[in-house]
């Protein structure tokens, strides 16, 4: 376990070499999209009867001119522009005692040389540059031949469950998983989830005789999601979100104008668990929505990093992170660390994707008390874009996702996605059932330390691949009923 980064100054990199190799670290991150269901007496659209497939890629692709992130020990929090003369303070949070401050550097200034001017400086604990995440989504070729008139229908007709829709026989056209490393699957034959059997990994979980065991998770216990926003006005999602900070229009109204952030939450809590409609994995827990992607899945790492710090300091017990981990990025390491530790400090457990690139995992997730989730498919195979490494932690199903989308006109429709409800693949799905999980073993036990938390997620996961952990599925696959049973 890594705790807070130690004190030391931090070795810098040329900036024309960091930004080569950054470049490089473009990760793809395969989706679809399709779901929905009810909140208490309030009725759900119907489902529709087909999804699109995407392409999309997370990456980190530049960093931002002339902005740097900035970390200064405990008693240095009003040093600000003192280190570096002419440079402007742009942003900041604190963390105890402790100042984390974004910087604009004067024009003429060199990356490089500004990044061994703050690391000279006693007070500065660490400096990385600022970067940007940005989710690229495009359709497939294959999608362009099904799909020729993309307009999303705003009463779409109900799925049926005698036959593979469209979205499923795209997800394996689009993005083939590995077969290879397999153990015994833990699908329940007997219980037909709900969407009419659309949302296979609830079966697969054996979420309908979880909830009859232990019920739905608990109002009182939070789940931060940090992404593009979420449309708290789906019905599937009424009264279920919390309205946290925009920092893309710097309001407290974290409107999704994306999509990808409506999927992720609806998959930890939409819907009610009675087998109609569409339900999330915990629907009675709350989602705290933190805006840090744009309407074009762009976002700052500064960004990010406050959203965290916001999260940690008001309530949330688990920060969902399914932003990807692009391979490489140890400039983010001090960072991620840091941000670790804090969270931890503050009793909340940090659970990240993978990374779709299917190779090394990066930072954040490779943070070694972050949670690192990788997916794998209606067979329990690995999901062929699945990062995998020796910091993989657990795996979760991330192929043909059913989840809330957007109710109104969003980005991702110019591409040809509908409204509603969507069917998406990727860590990023993943990362949220393993987060729903996480809050309903808070449901019920609200004391439960970070480090436990994790500990009981990995230990009653459901063995795949080799015999005990290992680098393709880390601990396993999620098992919520043996996670849930009390010792």
């Amino acid at each position: 376990m890594i705790c807070c980064p130690k004190r030391d100054k931090i070795s810098t990199v040329p900036e024309s070499e960091w930004r080569e190799n950054m470049k490089n670290k473009i990760i793809p991150v395969l989706v679809a999209l399709l779901l929905t269901g009810c909140t208490g007496q309030i009725a759900a659209p119907p489902l529709p009867i087909s999804a699109q497939s995407l392409d999309v890629q997370t990456s980190i692709a530049e960093t931002i001119p002339n902005e740097v992130i900035v970390k200064y020990r405990s008693g240095f929090n009003t040093q600000s522009t003192r280190t570096l003369p002419g440079a402007e303070v742009l942003d900041v949070f604190n963390t105890y005692e402790e100042s984390t401050q974004l910087h604009r550097l004067p024009s003429n200034t060199q990356m490089d040389q500004a990044l061994k001017t703050y690391a000279s400086d006693p007070g500065v604990e660490f400096a990385i540059p600022n970067v940007r995440y940005q989710v690229q989504m495009s359709l497939t070729e294959r999608v362009k031949k099904l799909f020729k008139s993309p307009t999303p229908s705003s009463t779409p007709n109900p799925i049926s469950s005698k036959s593979p829709s469209k979205s499923q026989t795209l997800a394996r056209t689009v993005m083939p998983d590995i077969p290879g490393l397999t153990a015994p699957s833990v699908k329940d034959s007997t219980s037909d989830a709900s969407a009419n059997g659309e949302q296979w990994y609830l079966s697969s979980l054996q979420m309908a005789q979880v909830w009859s065991d232990h019920g739905a998770g608990s109002s009182g216990i939070t789940v931060a999601v940090l992404d593009t926003g979420v449309d708290y006005t789906h019905p599937a999602l009424l009264g279920r979100i919390i309205k946290g900070p925009d920092y893309i229009d710097k309001d407290y109204d974290p409107k999704d104008e994306h999509g990808h952030g409506t999927h992720v939450a609806g998959i930890i809590t939409a819907g009610t668990p009675d087998n109609q409609g569409f339900s999330g994995l915990a629907p009675n827990v709350r989602v705290l929505a933190i805006r840090v992607l744009d309407a074009k899945g762009s976002g700052s790492l500064f960004n990010i990093a406050k959203g965290i710090a916001y999260a940690a300091n008001n309530g949330a017990k688990v920060i969902n992170l399914s932003l990807g981990s692009p391979p490489g990025g140890g400039l983010m390491r001090s960072l991620a660390n840091f941000l670790a530790g804090y969270a931890e400090r503050k009793g909340a457990l940090i659970i990240a994707a993978a990374g779709n690139a299917g190779s090394d995992i990066g930072y954040p997730a490779a943070a070694s008390k972050f949670l690192a989730v990788g997916a794998t498919n209606e067979q329990n195979y690995l999901a062929s874009f699945s990062n995998r490494g020796a910091e993989l932690d657990i795996v979760a199903p991330g192929v043909n996702i059913l989840s809330t989308f957007p109710t109104y006109e969003v980005t991702a429709n110019a591409s040809g996605l509908p409204q509603n409800y969507a069917s998406l693949n990727g860590t990023s799905m993943a990362t949220p059932m393993v987060s729903a999980l996480a809050a309903m073993l808070l449901s019920q036990d609200p004391y439960l330390k970070p480090a436990a938390l994790r500990a009981r997620l990995e230990a009653t996961a459901t063995d795949l691949g080799p015999l005990g952990r290992d680098n393709q599925f880390g601990h396993g696959v999620i098992n919520p009923s043996k996670a849930l049973e009390q010792d």
